[in-house]
């Protein structure tokens, strides 16, 4: 049985990490981390006898850590587990570069993925739309649409951002909240924020006389959970190293 840390236990998409884990046959919540300031501090997570806690020292009895914080608790997560040298899943958005090289740091001493939605549909819309801008070539132009609730801080979407990382031919061609003429080569991203919508994804593949489009919603926030179990699960097998979302789903 995999024990697991979660860190932003009580947090939006945190609390269905810890539900999965109740859930799972394979992986069991062993340390639960909240900020220093919950009123759930010292609380028992149901029949577990696990209690919500902030100490971060705490990561050292688990097998692999799932962090769903902050940036600025992610890369104190990242410090600690390149300490214990613990296999560390990051699904915190709105990371910045410095954050990026500190979590990356630790990949030299223990396996480590960013991952920017744990939904596994999420990640196979990247694999598949790479896989058709190769079957239809330059003559098909590719724009990407996200939607998500009106809280979330962070525009473009990580995943949005993660999509078309496998598209892109470079930065320079990648154009936020298009104005004018479109160019050639351009993929143009547009963000839309409303509701309470847990993240809907769309990448367009725009011909002449025809088009495909390629859509991933989430329904509610339950399949993040349930994904990042699935990977932690899959990342905790591996040797120290850097890994995409989609190098742990083609491994198996």
């Amino acid at each position: 049985m995999n024990k697991i840390g979660v860190v932003g236990a009580t947090g939006r998409t945190g609390s269905h990490v810890v539900e999965s884990l109740l859930d799972s046959s394979t992986s069991q919540l062993h340390v639960a981390l909240v900020s220093s300031g919950s009123s759930r501090l010292g609380e028992v997570v149901g029949s577990t006898g696990v209690a919500y806690s902030c100490d971060l020292k705490a990561l050292a009895t688990c097998d692999g850590v799932i962090d769903f914080s902050t940036p600025v608790t992610s890369v104190e997560v990242a410090r600690v587990c390149t300490e214990l040298r613990k296999p560390l899943l990051v699904a915190t958005t709105g990371l910045s570069a410095d954050d990026m090289r500190v979590i990356e740091g630790c990949s030299r001493v223990a396996p480590v993925s960013i991952a920017p939605n744990t939904s596994l549909a999420a990640t196979a819309l990247k694999m598949a739309a790479r896989y058709l801008q190769g079957i239809l070539g330059p003559s098909f132009d590719i724009e990407v649409m996200e939607i998500h609730h009106r809280m979330k801080k962070d525009a473009p979407s990580g995943t949005a951002l993660n999509v078309i990382s496998g598209l892109a031919a470079g930065k320079d061609s990648v154009v936020f909240g298009r104005e004018g003429l479109r160019k050639e080569g351009e993929i143009g991203v547009v963000s839309l924020r409303g509701g309470d919508v847990p993240g809907d994804h769309t990448v367009y593949f725009l011909g002449n006389g025809e088009r495909i489009e390629l859509t991933q919603r989430a329904q509610n926030r339950a399949i993040f959970g349930r994904g990042a179990v699935v990977l932690m699960e899959r990342l905790i097998r591996k040797p120290a190293g850097l890994y995409l979302v989609e190098d742990l789903l083609q491994s198996e």
